[in-house]
C-alpha cells in the first residue's frame, strides 16, 4: 500500500471514529455533542484536498460554509447565521452547476421549483409552528435548498451520469437530514429523531465528497486524454 492511501485510508478511519463518537455524545446527552459538530466536515475537507486535482474551489467552498455552519449553529444565538452559511453553501454549488445545464433543461426549472417549494412549505407550516426571530433567515435557506435541489436534479437528468447521481442522493441525504432537524430544534422529540438526523447529514457531506470527487475524476483524465493525443 503507497504513502497517499495509507493517509486516505487512515483518514476514512478517523472519519468514521469521529461519526460514531458524535453519535454516542447524543445518546449520552453530553454538552460536547455540538462542538464535535464541525470535525467530520474537517476530515472531508482535508481528504478532497489530498485526492483533488483541478477544479477544487467549488467543493472546498461548499464544504467550508457549511463547515461554518455546523460551528455557529453549535453555539449560543449562532443558529440564524449558521443557517444562512448552510444557505450560501447551496449557492455556490448553484453557481457550478448553472454552467453545465442546456438551454433547454433550463426550462424545466420553474416546475422543479414549485415542486420543492411545495415540500418546503409542507415541512414549514407543519414543523415550523413559531420559528421567532428565525422566519427570514429560515425562508431564505429554504430557498437555497429549493435551487440546489432543482439544479442537482436537472443535472442529473441532462447526463447522468455516475457522480450526478451520486450528488442526487447525497442532496436528497441532505433533505431528510434537516427536516427532521428541524422537528428536533422547534418540537419536543426524543433522542433518536436527533440521532437519524446527525447520521443522514454525515452520510450526506460523505456522498457528496464522493460525488464532486467522481465528478473531477472525469474531468481530469478527459484533459490527460486531450494531452495524450
Amino acid at each position: 500500500m503507497s504513502k497517499l492511501k495509507k493517509i486516505k485510508f487512515s483518514l476514512f478511519v478517523v472519519y468514521a471514529i469521529i461519526c460514531a463518537i458524535s453519535v454516542y455524545l447524543i445518546v449520552v446527552n453530553h454538552k460536547y455533542k455540538f462542538e464535535i459538530k464541525p470535525f467530520p466536515t474537517l476530515v472531508l475537507v482535508t481528504l478532497f484536498l489530498i485526492e483533488t486535482k483541478k477544479y477544487t474551489k467549488t467543493f472546498i467552498a461548499y464544504l467550508l460554509l457549511s463547515l461554518v455552519g455546523d460551528v455557529l449553529t453549535s453555539i449560543p444565538y449562532g443558529f440564524n447565521p449558521g443557517i444562512i452559511s448552510y444557505g450560501l453553501s447551496y449557492l455556490v454549488l448553484v453557481n457550478f452547476l448553472r454552467k453545465y445545464l442546456s438551454k433547454e433543461t433550463y426550462k424545466l426549472l420553474v416546475i422543479y421549483l414549485l415542486l420543492f417549494g411545495f415540500l418546503f412549505t409542507v415541512i414549514y407550516v407543519f414543523v415550523l409552528n413559531d420559528p421567532g426571530n428565525s422566519m427570514l433567515p429560515i425562508l431564505f435557506y429554504g430557498v437555497c435548498i429549493c435551487l440546489v435541489t432543482s439544479f442537482i436534479l436537472m443535472n442529473y437528468i441532462e447526463s447522468m451520469e455516475h457522480g450526478n447521481f451520486i450528488l442526487l442522493v447525497a442532496i436528497g441525504f441532505r433533505i431528510i437530514s434537516d427536516s427532521i432537524y428541524a422537528i428536533v430544534l422547534f418540537s419536543e422529540t426524543d433522542m433518536y429523531f436527533d440521532i437519524f438526523s446527525l447520521s443522514t447529514l454525515l452520510v450526506s457531506n460523505f456522498l457528496f465528497y464522493k460525488g464532486f470527487l467522481f465528478n473531477e475524476q472525469q474531468v481530469s483524465d478527459f484533459f490527460s486524454r486531450i494531452d495524450r493525443q
